[in-house]
């Protein structure tokens, strides 16, 4: 069976409507986002919405939860979204999640899982969206979420498919101890994904060119990758990868 997967960051400021017009015109048959956002500024559960629009099913689990003034508790979390019946799904905090984080720096980090019947075989997805540093530098605190994520693919062996904004570059502690485990799907590492848009961290770090590789694709050995792809938008700050696989 040929099926096809989409990652992408929709960046929680995009409109949900732009998210899911793209989604539709490619037709994946699974969806892994991050920075999906429950009860925004106009009151809209993203996650929820996007699936209606997409008549998918989904799977969303936050990382963090905020109390703005006016609309109650807002979070933020990823999300895997799907044209097949989930048989079974599961998270865990990479790092504990908090309310009210000041900034990235202290945000909670999520990885969310599910697991697929698709005809012949159960086929695991999973996403996560890593912790963010000024120029994405890997410091003791990255590093132990890195090996609490590492940890989960010792036993992803066959049929697994792994996919996020690892905010990291492939030269990193991060892709190293990845690679371990898991084989990277592609594009080619010199492709990047970020940014489309203008980023200010606080003055700490800019940048408004397209030359950073922080979105990826793995898969267990087992999986035969027809094709990966990273496709072109206005929409969000990250570019979207597609891969197709054989199961």
């Amino acid at each position: 069976m040929i099926i096809k997967i989409l990652q992408w960051n929709i960046l929680r400021k995009e409109d949900p409507d732009n998210v899911s017009g793209f989604i539709k015109k490619i037709g994946p048959d699974i969806v892994c986002l991050q920075e999906i956002i429950q009860n925004d500024e106009k009151n809209v559960d993203t996650g929820l919405y996007i699936a209606n629009e997409l008549g998918y099913n989904f799977f969303y689990k936050a990382g963090d939860t905020w109390q703005p003034a006016k609309n109650g508790k807002t979070s933020q979390g990823n999300a895997v979204f799907s044209k097949f019946t989930f048989t079974k799904t599961s998270f865990v905090y990479l790092t504990p999640p908090h309310h009210n984080p000041p900034d990235a720096n202290f945000e909670g980090r999520i990885y969310v899982e599910a697991v697929f019947d698709v005809g012949n075989a159960l086929l695991a997805v999973g996403t996560t969206h890593l912790a963010f540093s000024p120029r994405f530098t890997i410091n003791e605190k990255r590093k132990k979420e890195v090996d609490n994520l590492t940890a989960i693919f010792e036993s992803k062996k066959t049929n697994y498919v792994f996919t996020g904004d690892l905010n990291s570059p492939p030269n990193s502690y991060t892709i190293e101890q990845i690679n371990k485990y898991l084989i990277h799907a592609g594009p080619d590492f010199r492709q990047p994904t970020w940014t489309t848009k203008p980023f200010d961290y606080h003055g700490q770090f800019k940048e408004n060119k397209l030359r950073w590789r922080l979105d990826y694709v793995f898969t267990s050995q087992d999986v035969k990758i027809v094709d990966s792809r990273i496709l072109k938008t206005i929409y969000s700050d990250h570019l979207p990868i597609l891969l197709t696989i054989e199961i």
